[in-house]
């Protein structure tokens, strides 16, 4: 594995388990573990139902974006999503992105430069969920506290950026190509040329809606849905442990909690989601800490099983290699 690679992943697994650490003293760890047998499984077997139902409207919407470029099963950009998704839950660098293209590329030899557009903008849909979160807050009485804020201002940042960056490429390409290109300027001559030609044939891939407004119309219904349904999945683990929560806060939290994850994350988002699911529920909405912790130490749990099980199962089927490349550091570009 590449030195920087490494540690990175070094850095931030020991970041987690700082975090693990810390949050396993705030919490009363007896009453914590007499809360987790108390779980009820069949709430729990819906709640993974759902929640795989949500990755698969992703993947459903990824499959409209690339519609453009080449029509695919949708179970096939499902095991695509899912192999990446799980790339990316192990190794937090965004690399399970790259991995989506290099299967598409692989097993149906579109060129990898085509289809991460649509990854690019597959994924700024996910930032559109802020805006439920903020058509959610005149209903919901809240105390904003300045962590809230600080993560509102830092969600709001990551959607702006990517919106930008998609609405100016459709009407001002050359303007977003020559930004990029002088944004890379430092970059050694010989890296800067090559960079510059992937930045334009990006680019220019990044206009998919144009002429394609029922697209757009589609791929807006399936996030509003997907959202709802990582709101259900949630509600669901607050039932299997009898806790009554109105339904929007927990998705108005839940959400929070996803978007949140735009921002850097240790490997697994270890540690990272149960301090999450504290200073939204617990320090913003009054949950108590034996509650909030025993529902995300298992829904943590439980979606590490899923991510687990789903994106292994989806990378033996769509190309195995794949991970010898990313562990080995190999360009995924060149193969």
């Amino acid at each position: 594995m590449p030195r920087k690679r490494l540690i990175s992943i070094v850095l931030g697994a020991i970041l987690g388990i700082v975090l693990l650490l810390l949050w396993l003293r705030f919490v009363d760890v007896g009453l914590l573990l007499l809360r987790l047998r108390e779980v009820r499984l069949n709430y729990v077997l819906t709640a993974a139902l759902v929640y795989l139902g949500a990755y698969f409207l992703r993947s459903w919407r990824w499959n409209l974006l690339m519609a453009q470029q080449q029509r695919l099963p949708v179970f096939r950009t499902w095991l695509y999503s899912m192999g990446g998704n799980w790339v990316n839950y192990m190794i937090p660098i965004r690399l399970g992105e790259v991995v989506k293209a290099w299967f598409v590329k692989r097993n149906h030899g579109l060129p990898m430069l085509k289809v991460l557009p649509t990854i690019f903008i597959d994924k700024s849909f996910d930032t559109l969920a802020i805006f439920f979160v903020i058509l959610l807050l005149p209903f919901l009485r809240i105390r904003l506290s300045t962590g809230f804020l600080v993560l509102l201002v830092l969600l709001l940042l990551v959607f702006l950026f990517s919106l930008g960056v998609i609405l100016f490429s459709a009407k001002r390409k050359h303007s977003v190509v020559k930004a990029l290109q002088v944004f890379f300027a430092w970059l050694p001559g010989k890296v800067k040329r090559k960079l510059d030609g992937y930045i334009e044939m990006f680019v220019q891939g990044l206009n998919l809606f144009e002429h394609h407004w029922s697209r757009l119309t589609g791929a807006l219904v399936l996030t509003a849905a997907g959202v709802l349904l990582d709101g259900l999945y949630f509600f669901l683990l607050f039932e299997a442990f009898g806790v009554v929560y109105p339904f929007a806060l927990v998705l108005f939290g839940y959400t929070l909690i996803n978007l949140s994850y735009a921002l850097p994350q240790p490997p697994a988002q270890l540690g990272s989601n149960e301090w999450m699911m504290i200073i939204i529920f617990s320090l913003g909405f009054g949950l108590t800490r034996e509650d909030a912790s025993a529902i995300m130490a298992f829904a943590h749990l439980l979606t590490a099983i899923l991510m687990s099980a789903t994106g292994s199962f989806a990378i033996a089927l769509s190309g195995h290699q794949i991970l010898k490349s990313v562990f080995c550091g190999d360009s995924l570009y060149e193969q």
